[in-house]
């Protein structure tokens, strides 16, 4: 199959599209998480957000990467992922590697780490625990019926490229699953809770309603408008509880509302050459209603 599915004037959907590529972050190419830093915060803050590029991960964040690697991407997440070997010798210290006569164990621990360390090296070193916890999540995950329907056929980490057919801001997306012959977006999201209450929180804290109209929008500029847009939340602890989720209509009105609002304020941002924090005169500001009141 070709790389490219299809083609508009506006945009396309393409599977060849590097990881490292699609995820560099530039000031005049909307994405989803971008336009929520410049609704949530400023357009400021969205530059200074493009201008750091990286962020330093925390656990929760590299642990929800390996895993979309190990569902999406198993072949590379057997390369790209280790586990901490156990029952190994404790690491030498510093202090043990300069010894002038160290112990015969220390001289064997010295041995053992430095020839598992040339053999991982460049890979992603994981707790032996986070390892065990991906793989029980996965077995629940692919024994849910739906998920297990889904992934019978497809492609992970499709990239779309496209402008903006109102603001002609030029856009990008990546959807973790995209089934051509259902014309279906998923996208995996790993939580704390996944029950219809706990999510329903999750969606407007972070957004998933403005990426559903994004991607969406992507997809109907590619010429591959999606009949569903699917979200497979799952939870990171036992028993790893799957649901899946279609955003309803009011949700999805108001995702498509905030994105347009975002793509206009960036249109104007780029015309201008400015990106503002909170104003450039002086603004009038009360308390929180809770304040007023005894």
């Amino acid at each position: 199959m070709s790389a490219v599915l299809s083609e508009q004037p506006r945009g396309e959907l393409r599977l060849d599209v590097p990881a490292e590529d699609y995820y560099r972050r530039e000031l005049d190419v909307a994405r989803a998480s971008g336009l929520g830093v410049l609704l949530e915060k400023s357009p400021a803050h969205y530059r200074a957000w493009v201008e750091a590029q990286e962020e330093h991960d925390t656990p929760a964040q590299v642990f929800g990467r390996a895993y979309h690697c190990r569902v999406l991407e198993p072949e590379r997440f057997a390369q790209t992922y280790v586990a901490e070997p156990q029952d190994a010798p404790r690491r030498p210290s510093v202090t043990q590697r300069k010894a002038k006569k160290p112990s015969p164990d220390t001289v064997a621990a010295i041995a053992f780490w430095d020839a598992w360390e040339a053999e991982n090296a460049g890979r992603i070193v994981l707790p032996a625990e986070a390892f065990d916890v991906i793989e029980a999540m996965h077995r629940t995950l692919v024994a849910h019926p739906v998920v297990r329907g889904l992934m019978k056929d497809g492609h992970s980490e499709v990239t779309l490229q496209w402008v903006d057919g109102e603001t002609g801001v030029r856009c990008k997306a990546r959807a973790d699953w995209w089934s051509p012959q259902r014309r279906l977006l998923a996208d995996l999201k790993t939580t704390d809770d996944a029950s219809p209450e706990g999510f329903r929180r999750s969606i407007a804290r972070y957004g998933y309603h403005l990426q559903h109209a994004h991607y969406c929008d992507g997809a109907q500029a590619a010429g591959v408008p999606v009949r569903n847009y699917l979200i497979l939340a799952q939870e990171k602890e036992p028993p790893y509880a799957v649901a899946v989720y279609h955003i309803d209509a009011a949700a999805e009105t108001r995702g498509y509302e905030l994105r347009q609002r975002g793509l206009r304020v960036m249109r104007e941002c780029i015309d201008r050459g400015e990106w503002p924090a909170y104003g450039t005169g002086i603004t009038e500001i009360t308390l929180p209603a809770w304040a007023l009141q005894d």
